[in-house]
């Protein structure tokens, strides 16, 4: 059974609101556990287990077929933070990334590889507090969407008490689904 072996692997939590997923509960209810396509199929995703995460049938079936983001929770009160979607897409090559034209490509991967190696900014917070929440947040998240060893640093940028938020990652992760813009 995939959901099963996917669950078991996503360690039974939901890839889109986080929570448990509970393996026994009554097929057809909106917690029972579903497979869920990172890029959907109607959008070229594959079968494969990296496009694969588990999901509670209520929140696969609320998402739809639309592309993944990846809002900040509102509680952070960030001054400018990019889903954190297209962040990690900048930090992981992405296998659909393949048809893309050469050059591009090439640019692409010299931005991921930097962006790995030095890591990404990916929010400005109002504060060194929130900033540090916002990491952990950013970090868990990820490791759950992609797997991955994730770093969440944070540094002050010298206006008020405004810092950055920076991730990095170390270790194997699942493609992202999409190419880098």
């Amino acid at each position: 059974m995939k959901a099963q072996h996917i669950g078991e692997r996503d360690e039974w939590t939901c890839w889109l609101c986080g929570h448990r997923v509970d393996p026994h509960a009554p097929a057809g209810s909106p917690s029972s556990p579903t497979v869920d396509h990172v890029v959907p199929r109607s959008r070229g995703g594959s079968n494969d287990d990296t496009n694969l995460r588990l999901a509670h049938r209520r929140c696969n079936g609320r998402r739809g077929n639309h592309l993944p983001e990846l809002d900040w929770p509102d509680e952070f009160g960030l001054l400018d933070a990019p889903p954190l979607w297209r962040s990690l897409r900048h930090l992981i090559p992405s296998e659909s990334g393949r048809k893309a034209r050469r050059r591009s490509k090439r640019r692409a991967a010299r931005k991921r590889s930097t962006a790995a190696d030095q890591g990404l900014v990916v929010a400005l917070a109002p504060t060194a507090e929130t900033a540090e929440a916002a990491g952990d947040w950013a970090g868990d998240a990820a490791r759950r969407f992609v797997g991955g060893t994730w770093t969440a640093t944070t540094e002050a940028t010298g206006v008020g008490d405004c810092h950055v938020v920076r991730l990095t990652v170390d270790g194997p992760t699942l493609d992202p689904g999409r190419p880098v813009d």
